[in-house]
C-alpha cells in the first residue's frame, strides 16, 4: 500500500460530516472478508476507490475492481499500487473479466434501472467461477421511509428480501440471506433491517 493512504473528495466528506456511514460501510466489506476463503481470487463489480481493500486484502491473492468512475479509480491506483490490485474503468453490465473465486457488489444495484438488471446478475454469473462465492448488498426497500433525500434520488430501484433471493436463484442453486442494521449482521425478520446482503454459490449452468 502506497503511503500516504488518500481519500477522495466522496470519502473524505463522508468521513468529515457523517463518520458512521464509513463504519457501516466498512462492516459491509467486512462481512465479504469473512466469507471468501483464504488465498482467493476476487473481483468487486462496482469499486469506487477500492475503500473495502484494508479488509479484504489479507484474503485476496488477486482483486479486480470495475468502475465507470474514472476519478474514483485514479484514487485506487494510487493507495494500491501492488501488482495483484487490478482496476478497471469499465462499465460492469453484462460483461466477463475473468473467473473469480469471490464476486461481489455493494451499492451498486439500486443505481441499475429496473430493465437493465438482469444484466448486472448475469455480469455476477460469469464472474464466478463454478466452485465461487457471489455477494450482493443493497439497500432494502423496506427501509425506502428512512431515505435521506439525496439516497432516494440515487436509487432507482431498490430490492426486497424476498426480490434479491429470487433473482440471484436464477443464477445460483444456493441463496442465503441476511440482514444488517448498522455493523449488526443477522438473520432476523428482513423488513427490519436497513441492509440486504446476499450470500449466493454452486453456481448454476445456463443454456
Amino acid at each position: 500500500m502506497a503511503s500516504p493512504f488518500t481519500l477522495s473528495q466522496h470519502w473524505t466528506f463522508n468521513l468529515m460530516d457523517d463518520p458512521k456511514r464509513l463504519a457501516f460501510v466498512m462492516a459491509r466489506y467486512q462481512f465479504v472478508a469473512d466469507m471468501c476463503p483464504p488465498q482467493c481470487s476476487m473481483i468487486e463489480l462496482g469499486c469506487s476507490e477500492g475503500i473495502g481493500l484494508p479488509l479484504l486484502m489479507e484474503k485476496a491473492t488477486r482483486y479486480t475492481g470495475v468502475d465507470i468512475d474514472a476519478p474514483a479509480l485514479t484514487f485506487a491506483r494510487k493507495n494500491w499500487p501492488e501488482p495483484r490490485f487490478t482496476f478497471l474503468h469499465d462499465d460492469v453490465l453484462g460483461k466477463s473479466f475473468g473467473t473469480f473465486d469471490c464476486v461481489f457488489s455493494l451499492d451498486v444495484i439500486e443505481h441499475i434501472a429496473r430493465e437493465r438488471e438482469h444484466l448486472f446478475f448475469e455480469a455476477v454469473h460469469r464472474n464466478t467461477n463454478s466452485d465461487g462465492i457471489a455477494v450482493v448488498g443493497t439497500p432494502n426497500l423496506a427501509a425506502e421511509a428512512y431515505q435521506s433525500e439525496s439516497s432516494r434520488i440515487g436509487h432507482i430501484n431498490l430490492f426486497s428480501a424476498a426480490r434479491l433471493k429470487q433473482s440471484l436463484a436464477a443464477y445460483f442453486h444456493h441463496v442465503f440471506l441476511f440482514g444488517i442494521n448498522d455493523e449488526m449482521v443477522h438473520t432476523g425478520y428482513h423488513n427490519m433491517c436497513h441492509y440486504l446482503i446476499a450470500l449466493a454459490c454452486n453456481k448454476k449452468v445456463l443454456s
